[in-house]
C-alpha cells in the first residue's frame, strides 16, 4: 500500500482502540492489575494476536516497521531534556558536589551499583552469545547481543534504536523484532520478579518500611486517578492567547527530531554508522545548551515534555510488540531465552551479593529500584520501589536523580553500542566496559564504600509500617 497521510491516520487509529481497550482491560481484571502490566503492552498482545500471526483479523500497513523508529527518535530527542539543564540555576552535579559525610557516601555507593548492575546484564549476555553460542552452538547475526542488554537496561525504546542501528550497519531485518522480544521480556521480569522479590524479602526482614506485602494504591492497579486527586500533568510556561503551553513543549522535541531526519544524510557522507535517534539526540543537547544559555530555559517545562515523550513511549511499546515477526523470534528461540536468563540470573546476584555491601541502610528498597531500573524502564523501579517505600524515607529517587547526568555506562552503550557490537568490535566493547566494573570496584574500596555482608535489618525500631 502506497503511504498517504490517510494510510498514517488509520494505522495510529487501530492502535488508539487497542490502546484504549488495553487500559480498559486493565481497570477490570484483577489478573492484569496484580502483574502491572502497562496498558500499551497489553494491547501490543492484543495486536499480535489479532494480526497474521494470531487470527488474522486485524492488518495495519506495511509501514508500521517504521513508525516504531519514528516514535524512537522522538523519544531520544525528549531524553536530553531529562539528562541536560536548561536553566542556569539547575542544580544536579551541584548538589553532588554539596554533599558531605554519609550522604556523599550515600549517592556515589547507589551509583556504582547501578553502574555494576548495567554492566553485568550487558556484558554477562554478550560474553556467552558471542564467545559460545555464536562459535558453538549456532551463529549469531552481528549486533544480536546488544540487544539484551538494550532491551533490559533500555527497554522497548532503546531497543528500537538499537535495533534500527544493528539493521543500518548490518542489513539484518530482525534486528528490531529480536529487540522487542528482549525488551518484553524485561518488562515482564521486571514487574512479575520484582512483585516476587518484595514478597521474599518482606518474609526474610529485608525491608525497613514495610513487614508484609502491600499493594501499590488503587490507582497503580486500575490506572485511575481518583477524583479530585489528579495531578497536574505540567506547568504553562508560555501564554495560551500566544501560543498553546502543550505546543511550546511538543516543538522542543519536534524540531531535534525534524533537524536530525533532514541532516542525517549529510552527517552519514563522514560518520556512515551515526543512528538518527542518536543525532537527534545530540542536536536536541545542543538545543537545551543554547535555551539555557539564552534564559529561555526557564520557559521551558520538563514535566510536559516528559508526558509527551511517554505518550510517544506508549505507541513505541505498542507498535513494537504487535509487529514481532513470531518467524524471527522461533528461528532464535534458544539464545532469547539462555541470555535472558544469564540477564536476569546476573542482576539477581548482583543485588543479593553485592547490594547488600554498597549499599549499607535500605539495601533492598534501593536494590529493588536499579532491578526495575535494569528491566525495562525506569517507571519499572519507581512502581516497586513505591511498594517497599510508599514514603521515599530510603531518598533512593534523589540519590538517582543527583547522578544521573554522569551515567557513563548509560552513555556509553547508547552512543557505542550497537555501532562497536554490528561492526565486529566486540572486544573493543568488553573491554572498555570491563575496565569501567574494575574502576567501580576499586572505587568502591578506596572510599569506603564496602560494607560487611549483611541482609536483614538491623532493628525493628527502623519499621515503619
Amino acid at each position: 500500500m502506497e503511504f498517504s497521510i490517510e494510510v498514517l491516520f488509520l494505522d495510529i487509529m487501530k492502535a488508539a482502540i487497542l490502546i484504549f481497550i488495553g487500559h480498559l482491560l486493565r481497570s477490570k481484571v484483577k489478573f492484569l492489575q496484580n502483574l502491572y502490566i502497562p496498558s500499551s503492552l497489553i494491547a501490543g498482545f492484543l495486536g499480535l494476536a489479532l494480526g497474521p500471526y494470531g487470527v488474522d483479523v486485524l492488518h495495519f500497513s506495511s509501514h508500521m516497521g517504521s513508525y516504531t523508529s519514528a516514535f524512537m527518535v522522538i523519544v531520544f530527542s525528549a531524553i536530553a531534556y531529562g539528562s541536560f539543564s536548561v536553566v542556569k540555576s539547575e542544580k544536579r552535579l551541584g548538589e553532588l558536589k554539596e554533599s558531605k559525610g554519609e550522604s556523599l557516601k550515600r549517592i556515589l555507593a547507589l551509583y556504582i551499583y547501578r553502574s555494576i548492575a548495567s554492566i553485568l546484564v550487558y556484558i554477562v549476555p554478550i560474553g556467552v552469545g558471542v564467545y559460545i553460542i555464536d562459535k558453538f552452538i549456532m551463529e549469531l547475526p552481528e549486533g544480536f547481543t546488544i540487544l539484551v542488554g538494550g532491551g533490559f537496561v533500555g527497554g522497548h525504546g532503546t531497543n528500537a534504536a538499537f535495533g534500527s542501528a544493528v539493521t543500518e550497519a548490518t542489513g539484518w531485518t530482525g534486528a528490531t523484532d529480536v529487540g522487542m522480544t528482549f525488551a518484553t521480556i524485561g518488562v515482564l521480569v521486571g514487574l512479575i520478579g520484582g512483585i516476587i522479590l518484595i514478597k521474599n524479602a518482606t518474609n526474610n526482614k529485608y525491608t525497613y518500611f514495610v513487614n508484609k506485602f502491600d499493594a501499590l494504591p488503587e490507582q497503580f492497579k486500575t490506572g485511575w486517578m481518583p477524583e479530585n486527586k489528579e495531578p497536574e500533568m505540567g506547568k504553562e510556561m508560555v501564554s495560551s492567547i500566544a501560543l498553546d503551553p502543550l505546543a511550546w513543549s511538543f516543538l522542543m522535541i519536534i524540531i531535534p527530531v525534524g533537524l536530525a531526519y533532514s541532516t542525517i544524510g549529510y552527517v552519514r557522507v563522514y560518520l556512515s554508522t551515526m543512528p538518527t535517534y542518536l543525532w537527534a539526540f545530540l542536536i536536541a543537547v545542543v538545543m537545551t545548551q543554547l535555551l539555557k544559555y539564552s534564559g529561555i530555559g526557564k520557559h521551558v517545562d520538563k514535566h510536559s515534555i516528559s508526558r509527551i515523550s511517554g505518550s510517544a513511549t506508549d505507541f513505541l511499546v505498542f507498535f513494537g510488540v504487535a509487529g514481532i515477526k513470531l518467524e524471527i523470534v522461533m528461528q532464535f528461540a534458544m539464545p532469547i531465552i539462555v541470555l535472558s536468563a544469564l540477564a536476569l540470573g546476573s542482576l539477581i546476584l548482583c543485588m543479593y551479593v553485592i547490594g547488600p555491601r554498597l549499599n549499607n541502610k535500605y539495601w533492598f528498597e534501593r536494590c529493588i529500584f536499579v532491578y526495575g531500573y535494569c528491566t525495562g524502564v525506569y517507571a519499572i523501579g519507581l512502581t516497586l520501589l513505591r511498594i517497599c517505600d510508599p514514603s521515599g524515607k530510603s531518598k533512593t529517587l534523589e540519590d538517582a536523580a543527583v547522578t544521573s547526568p554522569i551515567d557513563f555506562v548509560e552513555y556509553y552503550t547508547l552512543l557505542l553500542g550497537p555501532i562497536l557490537l554490528s561492526t565486529g568490535r566486540v572486544n573493543t566493547f568488553m573491554s572498555v566496559m570491563g575496565i569501567t566494573l574494575i574502576v567501580c570496584f576499586v572505587v568502591a574500596f578506596v572510599l569506603k564504600l564496602w560494607n560487611p555482608p549483611h541482609k536483614e535489618r538491623t532493628t525493628d525500631a527502623e519499621l515503619e509500617v
